[in-house]
């Protein structure tokens, strides 16, 4: 399933928020299934994929993820870098709020 940031904000009563997740998957719009499978797979229904929008650096992607109160907190603690290309996986923060990030960026 994908899910877009709109979704996942607006429409809580539908979909988990990303806050209960220990992995959180994020790919860009142009992903195919076929790398979805490689990267993520096997691919469960109850999978959630964030899409990668194209203004967002790791400050947007470790505030999705539920690891910082802000973008701006994110920024602040030294993670206003670009994502990196290619598939990443990142282990961030401690005890409760300790969650497993998989990037899959394509973008050049």
């Amino acid at each position: 399933m994908i899910v877009k940031k709109i979704l996942i904000k607006k429409s809580l009563d539908k979909f988990i928020c990303c806050d209960n997740y220990l992995d959180m998957n994020f790919i860009t719009e142009n992903t195919t299934e076929s790398d979805k499978e490689l990267f993520f797979g096997p691919i469960e229904p109850e999978d959630t994929f964030i899409i990668i929008e194209n203004h967002w650096n790791m400050a947007h992607i470790l505030y999705e993820a539920g690891i910082f109160p802000s973008i701006s907190q994110a920024r602040k603690n030294g993670w206003n870098k670009p994502i990196p290309n290619g598939f990443n996986i990142l282990t961030i923060g401690k005890k409760a709020k300790k969650k497993n990030i998989f990037i899959f960026n394509e973008r050049n």
